[in-house]
């Protein structure tokens, strides 16, 4: 079968969503920073009319505001598979993404809003920002596991400083958060992370799904980080905090 056609804006576009997941209108035009919107909604109706991309609207009052989300469609993979960086295994999960939950998008979402707020900060601050998703990380295999939701590098100057994001689920039960923190400084006690990178272990960026949730991590966290001694740099905010203020620094509380 022959491949779509497709412009090089739209394969931007195409691997902008293969990144990230699940994409809304908005989040897309600000992230190719096209002078003419419009022609990125003639983009995105192109790829949608070919099977290439889907996308979920709803026309229900007072949702019908909100801007339509893409996402990956089965005739992708042909396009994709034929890129640079891009894993051709993970593909494979195209197939299944128009089943993903409501969760799985929104959370894709955030992280997306996350991304732009950050590049947003470090292009007013003149720092050199990079911004790596779990699909950018997966063949990074000295990486913890699960994968973070993503690594951040910001230089300002000589100054390079590291990142794991983690956002927690309000979904899960608290003793996989427990056990996911535990693994994490037990990942960090490997020295896996200096042995293949040569760099200081990242900070670790918590995001909580609630206040009560930042203030039983943080016990958590201090309590494992007295009886491991490891030096592990955790700061907790809260997913309300970020929607209401961006990605701030004040926003953040280290845990002591």
């Amino acid at each position: 079968m022959e491949s779509q056609s497709v412009t090089d804006k739209q394969t931007e576009i195409l691997l902008l969503i293969y990144r990230f997941r699940f994409l809304n209108r908005l989040q897309i035009q600000t992230m190719l920073n096209h002078e003419y919107p419009n022609r990125i909604k003639v983009w995105l109706a192109d790829l949608t009319q070919k099977g290439i991309l889907n996308r979920t609207y709803s026309k229900k009052f007072g949702e019908n505001t909100k801007p339509a989300v893409y996402f990956l469609d089965k005739k992708s993979r042909d396009i994709l598979k034929k890129e640079t960086g891009v894993n051709t295994s993970l593909l494979k999960r195209i197939y299944r993404e128009k089943t993903r939950s409501q969760y799985f998008r929104e959370h894709s979402m955030f992280l997306a809003d996350i991304c732009l707020n950050l590049k947003s900060q470090a292009k007013e601050g003149k720092i050199e920002f990079n911004f790596f998703t779990k699909i950018d990380l997966e063949d990074h295999k000295y990486l913890p596991r699960p994968l973070p939701d993503a690594y951040i590098a910001t230089t300002e100057g000589k100054e390079t400083k590291r990142y794991f994001v983690e956002i927690i689920s309000g979904q899960l039960p608290r003793f996989v958060s427990r056990k996911h923190i535990e693994y994490l400084f037990k990942y960090h006690s490997s020295g896996k992370w200096e042995q293949y990178t040569n760099h200081p272990f990242p900070t670790i960026l918590m995001v909580c799904p609630n206040y009560a949730s930042k203030g039983f991590l943080s016990k958590f966290i201090t309590k494992t980080r007295d009886s491991d001694g490891a030096e592990v740099s955790f700061y907790l905010t809260t997913e309300d905090q970020i929607k209401a203020r961006g990605m701030k620094n004040d926003i953040w509380q280290k845990v002591e």
